[in-house]
């Protein structure tokens, strides 16, 4: 009786142990993985904040981009970085690094942050990599040229004069008002004058259908769940992107979409001449 009791006791010690030895393997593992990144950007000699566990310096991000990385840059210096979840990310405030970086050393810094994204975006320039980009780049340069951008300043200098206007609408009524969302709303309204040919006076009409859509797209919050797994565990969530349901993205998606066949489509109709007429006006 007493031997089957000891081997009962044993067996079920051997299976704690094993468990307690899993379960401590487990969360080493897990602390490896949240902090194992978290050396590149003192082995490159790059100053940051110290990350935490999974969100790196994340969390100081919550008040918004500016203002974290003013004082990043005035604390650790003109090269400093921090960690953007998993990702380091360096930060350059010096004019002639910029000018090395953008300009002379161009050649090495052409792929932007990988980033979760699903059809149509992870086509847009900002997402595409290597020859996919060089590519898109070079059918998209003419579009910037002296000529082009001269034909873009008819539309923003009406841009510019529907901003004035609502300035002067607040000026005149001597109460406090959010400039901030009066320039948001410029930019928003110059955007789409200049890239969907759709005039828009976003501060006046909110309820505008590009205006609607494009806040939704622009105000998805680096907070949300969804978010903070694509940046946590991003090896899972990439492949997972494309299956997750998401309402809002399938709205915003089919709106642009829309939107962007229906200005092809336009164009494709229109004379070479009334084109020319259009951008002379």
């Amino acid at each position: 009786m007493e031997t089957d009791f000891l081997h009962v006791f044993i067996v079920e010690l051997s299976r704690i142990s094993v468990t307690v030895s899993l379960l401590l393997m487990f969360l080493g593992l897990l602390y490896w993985y949240s902090v194992y990144p978290f050396s590149v950007l003192s082995r490159c000699g790059i100053k940051h904040p110290k990350p935490v566990p999974f969100f790196g310096n994340l969390l100081m991000l919550r008040q918004g981009f500016f203002k974290p990385l003013t004082d990043l840059v005035k604390t650790h210096g003109r090269v400093s970085g921090y960690y953007f979840g998993r990702k380091p990310v360096v930060v350059i405030a010096d004019p002639d690094m910029l000018r090395q970086v953008l300009i002379k050393d161009f050649s090495n810094f052409t792929n932007r942050m990988s980033r979760v994204s699903t059809k149509p975006w992870e086509d847009c320039l900002l997402m595409l990599r290597d020859e996919r980009w060089r590519r898109v780049r070079n059918i998209l340069t003419p579009t910037f040229s002296a000529a082009k951008m001269k034909e873009m300043v008819p539309l923003i200098d009406t841009t510019s004069d529907v901003l004035m206007n609502n300035l002067n609408v607040h000026a005149e009524s001597g109460e406090a008002f959010d400039i901030y969302k009066c320039f948001g709303c410029f930019t928003m309204d110059a955007i789409a004058s200049v890239a969907f040919g759709t005039h828009v006076d976003s501060q006046k009409n909110p309820k505008d259908p590009f205006v609607r859509n494009a806040q939704i797209f622009t105000s998805m919050s680096l907070f949300r769940p969804i978010m903070l797994l694509n940046m946590l565990f991003p090896a899972i969530m990439y492949p997972l992107a494309s299956l997750i349901p998401n309402k809002k993205r399938k709205l915003t998606d089919s709106f642009f979409i829309r939107s962007i066949k229906e200005m092809i489509k336009l164009r494709e109709e229109q004379s070479p001449d009334q084109a020319g007429k259009e951008g002379s006006e």
